[in-house]
């Protein structure tokens, strides 16, 4: 082997590994970009959904006080109805009646009954349902 042979020799075995270092390194650079890539576009579907997530509740947050309100209704009606058969019970009770009226009143107290009766049931579905949507 003369020096030339011999330098040639050397300068291939030391840029075979130097080669394959910089290959990994190239590869690791591509491996990293990918995955600073990946990671951002998982930051943006994220920052999308927080955005729907938030849009979600303030939906959801509308559908509470929408029920809140029917609820509220629902209670005044009752209440309302309570009224009209409390006044139509102490019609009766003062006997300043005549028969035909006291019929009447007895007749409407049973609608009266009924109507408060309907609206409950209204009532406990409304709030069935808002306490499985909400």
């Amino acid at each position: 082997m003369n020096l030339i042979d011999y330098d040639a020799e050397m300068v291939i075995q030391i840029e075979n590994p130097l080669r394959r270092k910089d290959h990994q390194f190239l590869y690791m650079q591509q491996l990293i970009e990918q995955k600073r890539n990946m990671l951002l576009e998982k930051q943006r579907k994220l920052q999308k959904a927080a955005k729907q997530n938030e849009y979600l509740q303030l939906v959801k947050n509308d559908y509470a006080k929408y029920y809140n309100y029917i609820a509220e209704q629902k209670r005044e009606q009752i209440q309302a109805f309570e009224i009209l058969n409390k006044y139509i019970d102490d019609l009766n009770s003062t006997n300043k009646l005549s028969k035909y009226n006291i019929e009447d009143a007895k007749v409407e107290q049973k609608k009266i009954m009924s109507e408060i009766d309907y609206i409950k049931k209204c009532l406990d579905e409304i709030m069935g349902n808002k306490t499985r949507h909400v």
